[in-house]
């Protein structure tokens, strides 16, 4: 029964397109175009498959090139085969399932099918990372007509591993902002927050910078940022995103820095070992060198006396943000950092385990899926790559439907006898 009802739907859909066209057609003759022929196309959404008939047409001279009004009007696109509302729902399935579980379940709950070879062209379209990169840098320009200004801002960076196609591996890199963190019951969350992810580190710190200079009135922000300062998450690649902020304080995750702490001191005393630590917390540089010497004096080869010198130097390197950031002046609240592992595994759950691999390309547009879902930024993205989704009715089209409406015959209501 459910089928018959959809099936007369789309029959009737089918015909009032129809109609449509023909009083579009009629419009564009008058300003002196001809029709060429009349050709079928078929459609496939949430509620099934519909076909109509549409015409072509074009004016005269030997570079006038042919169109569809109809096409044009729906927002359709050369070789389409779906409605970009299906294929949306096809991406929002696809950014937490497998393709091939994704065409399944997508088969099964409408009556149009789909394979799972059309689910990642679908996600490779839609995820068009070069398109979406350049209208972020792009906007920049623009600032908002009013730009934040809270009391603090927040900012992480990080980056996890995801299998390649072959031997090579690719690597996933996210930047999360934030104007610190609100509790909610006995969940924490984080207020104005803002994600960024992709494969491609360079254009990833540009389209941060480029969102902190519109949405943000840097010169009267105190920053705070953090990361475990891997390669390309340095207190230097943070700065150059906030240039010009009223105070940058760069902190250094904890949970790096005591990993390798236990890395390096494994042959010294676990008594000296919390000393360390303790000294570290304390912010001690003196009882620090004192330390890191007596762990010195433990080393019984030359390879243990290496590992203490080696965290000598990383302690050096890094003694201004290992500072705890309730020691700073003036003081930073800490609230608002040390999120972002938390939130890899929305990419990490979709794109690693089970012999997942990935190519640049298709990696790439999963993650920007993945984000724009996250931001909740997809109906956006989807008027990107399909511009039928949010397509404007033109004025042609409304006169079309205003004739149309008034040829329907009225017929009285006589109520029940």
């Amino acid at each position: 029964m459910l089928q018959l009802f959809i099936r007369i739907f789309t029959q009737a859909l089918g015909i009032a397109l129809e109609t449509i066209d023909t009083e579009l057609t009629a419009e564009y003759t008058k300003q002196g175009y001809q029709m060429k022929r009349r050709d079928f196309r078929t459609i496939q959404g949430l509620l099934g498959t519909i076909t109509f008939e549409r015409r072509r047409i074009q004016k005269q001279g030997p570079r006038a090139k042919g169109f569809y009004p109809l096409d044009n009007q729906l927002g359709l696109r050369k070789y389409q085969r779906y409605t970009a509302l299906y294929m949306k729902r096809v991406t929002e399935e696809a950014a937490t399932s497998v393709y091939r579980t994704t065409a399944d379940v997508m088969n099964r709950l409408t009556l149009t099918t789909i394979s799972h070879q059309t689910v990642g062209n679908s996600i490779k379209q839609v995820g068009n990372y070069e398109k979406w990169e350049q209208q972020e840098i792009g906007r920049a320009v623009l600032p908002t007509v009013e730009q934040h200004r809270p009391a603090m801002l927040c900012i992480e960076g990080d980056r996890l591993i995801i299998k390649g196609q072959g031997e090579k591996r690719q690597e996933i890199h996210r930047v999360q902002v934030s104007e610190g963190q609100q509790q909610h019951g006995w969940q924490s969350v984080l207020v104005h927050a803002h994600y960024f992810a992709g494969l491609n580190h360079k254009a990833l710190i540009q389209q941060v910078t480029a969102y902190l200079q519109r949405e943000y009135d840097l010169g009267k922000l105190t920053v705070v940022s953090n990361s475990d300062g891997g390669s390309g998450y340095g207190k230097d690649i943070f700065e150059s995103m906030v240039i010009g902020c009223r105070q940058h304080e760069h902190v250094l995750d904890r949970y790096p820095v005591n990993r390798k702490l236990k890395e390096r001191l494994y042959f010294v005393e676990p008594a000296l070992q919390e000393e360390i630590r303790k000294a570290l917390r304390e912010y001690k540089a003196d009882t620090m060198r004192v330390l890191l010497d007596t762990a010195e004096s433990q080393a019984a080869t030359t390879e243990e006396a290496a590992h203490i010198e080696k965290l000598r130097k990383y302690i050096v390197r890094n003694w201004e943000s290992l500072k705890p950031i309730t020691m700073r002046t003036p003081q930073v609240q800490p609230a608002g950092i040390g999120a972002c592992e938390n939130n890899h595994r929305l990419y990490s759950y979709r794109m690693k385990k089970q012999g997942r691999h990935w190519s640049k390309a298709g990696g790439t547009a999963m993650v920007k899926v993945i984000t724009a879902i996250r931001n909740k930024e997809l109906d956006n993205a989807f008027t990107i790559w399909e511009k039928g989704f949010t397509a404007p009715i033109s004025r042609t089209c409304k006169g079309t439907m205003r004739r149309i409406m008034k040829k329907i015959p009225i017929q009285p209501h006589v109520g029940i006898h």
